[in-house]
């Protein structure tokens, strides 16, 4: 049922190159221009997070050649989190909405 563990690897690292670096620098303190606020970066932060955090359930089952029960659980798990980041995202435009009510610059 499960694909190659090679396949699966490289996803994983491109996952990590892709969505780990800016969350990381936000939640350290970092905040583009283009963000306004802390309360947004935060979430967006966070939403980027749940997107990483829901690749690694899908990848690292599937390279341990873990049983169908546990890939299908983690794959659960990993809806869940993106559901959650879903939600970040959109807190996060909401929150960038009400700091600046007259729109962008």
């Amino acid at each position: 049922m499960n694909a190659n563990p090679s396949v699966q690897a490289v996803v994983l690292v491109a996952a990590t190159l892709l969505l780990l670096p800016l969350p990381v620098a936000l939640l350290r303190g970092w905040t583009p221009e283009r963000l306004r606020s802390r309360a947004v970066a935060r979430a967006y932060a966070f939403a980027m997070l749940g997107l990483y955090a829901q690749a690694c359930l899908n990848t690292v089952p599937r390279m341990l050649d873990a049983p169908v029960g546990l890939t299908t659980a983690c794959s659960a798990a990993g809806v869940a989190l993106g559901v959650a980041a879903a939600v970040f995202f959109l807190q996060a435009a909401a929150r960038g909405r009400r700091a600046h009510p007259e729109g962008p610059c």
